[in-house]
């Protein structure tokens, strides 16, 4: 899309339903999360957090060449 950025990731505008009812929508524009509670979008969004930390490496940290062992 022309509103998307070029230098980074693509964005898209998400719109959340929080009801028991579930209904047949789809978009190609905007993401649709459908939930029937807030304690349901909570729990799926921490479990995809916490995929998403483990998933993630993380380069070692610089520390101007001193290294300290905690034992």
């Amino acid at each position: 899309m022309h509103w998307q950025p070029e230098d980074r990731s693509a964005i898209f505008p998400s719109v959340i339903l929080i009801t028991p009812v579930r209904y047949a929508v789809t978009s190609n524009h905007i993401r649709i999360i459908q939930v029937a509670s807030i304690h349901e979008l909570m729990e799926k969004y921490k479990s995809s957090s916490k995929q998403t930390k483990e998933a993630r490496v993380r380069p070692p940290a610089s520390s101007g060449g001193i290294k300290i062992n905690l034992t």
